[in-house]
């Protein structure tokens, strides 16, 4: 099955640990399956990084992957909302699913 789980696994078999925000991680659980498409092809390079989170009240809030590496040197596939106002807009779809 296409899961958080499954792009975590994928991950840990490169040596790379995924990083995203409880509450992006919350948000993505609906969309696991188009988030793992899109995971897999950011790590197989074939994609920009780009991800359109669809969010429940209307609209999107777009996520972008990054590889990058911790003050350790241990990869990390990074995952943050691309506006600065992406993380407040996620809080808010969230909340109202979850009522």
């Amino acid at each position: 099955m296409l899961t958080i789980a499954g792009i975590e696994e994928v991950c840990e078999a490169k040596g790379i640990t995924l990083v995203m925000h409880p509450l992006v991680r919350k948000a993505v659980k609906a969309y696991e399956e188009s988030f793992y498409i899109g995971a897999c092809c950011f790590l197989s390079n074939e994609t920009d990084g780009i991800y359109f989170l669809p969010l429940g009240n209307g609209g999107y809030v777009r996520l972008l992957f990054t590889k990058r590496r911790s003050a350790h040197g241990h990869a990390i596939l990074r995952v943050d909302p691309a506006a600065s106002d992406g993380m407040a807009r996620i809080k808010i779809a969230v909340e109202e699913r979850e009522r």
